[in-house]
């Protein structure tokens, strides 16, 4: 099965986009009960942590077939809050033999250098790549921040997504200026913590591009429901 929604779309949108995480085999089983149109209506993209699910290549393929939610596929870096292995050949091994199903793809900045080859591969095959950043902890200063889109830029990536802690409103404040500069990437920026649901309804406005929800349990604090979130967003 090809790409049912081209990149480009996706990453040109005029509105902000839903995507619900499907990180355990119980938001997979509710997602694929679905049928076609109540898929859609859930959420606009559907992130497939494979760190997470630990399901083979081959079972995924079946449980989606049919599936025409675009789809971005993730073997987290542990390092970023992820659950596969540090050496880039393994992460590879998760995400490539699935890239005829995805319609983007995600890896972390840190890893950019080690996974050229997936992200050709990707490439060849019209897969967008999305460069990542997780902060857990903080949100870091504005250099620090400007310098991962900086860093996606000359890496060639396609978007950059930019998840930090936020510990204080003026962090809040300044992913939200962020968010609202104009980029030659396209920017997802969310917010994590106490701060966390908020942020990601005032960076969606703001430009905030990809947005993400959960689908059965959260997997990030600050994280809304996906059908919820998606609710929202029409009405921002």
């Amino acid at each position: 099965m090809g790409q049912l929604v081209s990149n480009k779309s996706l990453l040109f949108s005029s509105r902000p986009l839903a995507v619900g995480v499907l990180a355990d085999a119980a938001a997979l089983e509710h997602f694929t009960s679905l049928d076609p149109v109540n898929r859609e209506n859930l959420c606009d993209v559907a992130e497939l942590r494979l760190d997470q699910l630990k399901i083979p290549a081959a079972d995924l393929r079946a449980a989606l077939a049919g599936n025409t939610v675009p789809l971005l596929l993730t073997a987290r870096h542990p390092a970023e809050g992820g659950q596969a292995p540090e050496d880039p050949a393994a992460r590879a091994a998760m995400l490539e033999p699935l890239l005829d199903l995805a319609t983007l793809i995600d890896v972390e900045l840190r890893s950019a250098a080690q996974m050229q080859g997936t992200m050709q591969k990707a490439r060849a095959a019209g897969v967008a790549v999305v460069g990542s950043f997780h902060d857990f902890q903080a949100t870091p200063a504005d250099e620090v921040l400007r310098g991962a889109v900086n860093f996606a830029q000359q890496a060639g990536l396609d978007s950059v997504k930019l998840a930090t802690y936020l510990n204080t409103q003026d962090d809040l404040t300044r992913l939200m200026k962020l968010a609202g500069e104009t980029h030659r990437l396209r920017l997802s920026v969310m917010g994590m913590g106490p701060w966390g649901r908020v942020s990601r309804l005032v960076l969606a406005k703001c430009g905030s591009l990809l947005n993400y929800g959960f689908i059965g349990a959260s997997n990030a604090p600050g994280q809304w429901p996906v059908a919820r979130l998606k609710e929202i967003l029409a009405e921002l």
